[in-house]
């Protein structure tokens, strides 16, 4: 492990002490990435980290799967043909009170030491934190920086070719082509056009693009460990006055809520602006999701953009800003951008075009 690592798991530590947590339990995810530079697939195996407040920590995982474990990091492996169980009660420390779980622990890992341990006080180690790894340090930013430029550029050799009479599966096929070109893996793409991008979650298909279509896209991928997600809406060719419409209506809500992003702002109230402004455009029943995550090590990670949300924007959040506006039956618009919290205000790290762009 880096002296990174051994800062963050440090800056977590004084985290758990400071709302009574002897130790945390942290499962396969980004988590384990940032606190141990550890990459293991998330899986029915238990694999865990456990991390407590006082005493080294401990990686509990599949014996084929020890000689990954980076040097300086205990392990306690186990073996095919026995339980792990015992494992994890082993590395918890005897005398822990309280222990906070990362979300993707297994239910049966979880019920197991609650059962082991009807004394121990249970919690989610978000609730926890606040989440730990939300505000990113320089390194991280660069990361974050250039995989943005790199899906931006991604998008610009996308728009050079034609869509119309092409389907949205092989749309989608070409745009992973362009992240991949520039570098990027993991990458994501959605291509919604028409009707279907009214869905958010479409999963691209057989329809092919007609010229009059708007064309919704969802993609990113990674660099250096850390994910871009952008989102950006096309008319093939001249747009109808109603996607303008609804897409003037998405890009001011996206401004409004820009003009909010800075230090000390209740994230939920930044949902509450662009929400405002699609309601005094009449949209306020179609924007049917939160305004956006937190983005890094996963493509969803906190902090988020939702209603409710009383946590506070410091500088380092680096968050998307996605607001839409999705008419089932008709058309769907969404414009998603990175963007880190400054000291000033907001920047965005993606920088494509926003307007809405004609192409063939």
């Amino acid at each position: 492990m880096t002296d990174t690592h051994l800062e963050r798991q440090a800056r977590l530590r004084r985290r758990l002490e400071g709302a009574g947590v002897d130790v945390a339990v942290v499962p396969p995810s980004g988590d384990l990435v940032y606190l141990a530079g550890l990459h293991v697939h998330l899986s029915e195996r238990l694999a865990l980290l456990v991390l407590p407040v006082a005493g080294e920590p401990v990686m509990v995982l599949p014996a084929f799967e020890a000689s990954r474990v980076p040097e300086g990091l205990r392990t306690l492996p186990w073996h095919e043909d026995e339980d792990p169980l015992p494992r994890l009660l082993e590395a918890l420390p005897a005398g822990a009170r309280a222990i906070a779980f990362g979300e993707r622990v297994a239910a049966s890992e979880l019920l197991g030491v609650a059962t082991a341990r009807p004394e121990a006080e249970l919690s989610a180690l978000e609730r926890v934190t606040g989440g730990v790894r939300a505000v990113k340090d320089e390194r991280e930013l660069a990361a974050l920086r250039a995989a943005a430029e790199a899906t931006d550029r991604a998008f610009h050799a996308f728009v050079r070719e034609s869509l119309e009479g092409a389907s949205e599966r092989e749309l989608a096929a070409r745009l992973a082509s362009a992240l991949r070109a520039e570098g990027l893996d993991d990458t994501f793409t959605t291509v919604a056009s028409g009707p279907n991008a009214a869905f958010p979650h479409h999963l691209p298909g057989e329809r092919v693009v007609r010229r009059g279509d708007g064309v919704l896209l969802d993609f990113g991928g990674r660099k250096d460990g850390y994910l871009s997600d952008v989102s950006r809406t096309l008319s093939v060719g001249e747009p109808s006055v109603r996607l303008r419409e609804v897409h003037a209506a998405v890009a001011s809500a996206q401004a409004a809520a820009l003009a909010a992003l800075r230090p000390g702002v209740r994230l939920g109230d930044v949902d509450a602006v662009a929400r405002g402004s699609l309601a005094s455009a009449g949209f306020a029943e179609a924007f049917t999701r939160r305004l956006g995550h937190g983005l890094g090590l996963e493509i969803h990670e906190p902090p988020y953009l939702r209603g409710g949300n009383d946590q506070l924007a410091e500088p380092g959040h680096v968050v998307t800003v996605e607001p839409g506006v999705y008419l089932l039956g008709e058309l769907g618009v969404r414009i998603e951008d990175d963007v880190v919290v400054t000291d000033a205000g907001c920047e965005s790290l993606t920088r494509a075009p926003r307007e809405l762009q004609v192409v063939s």
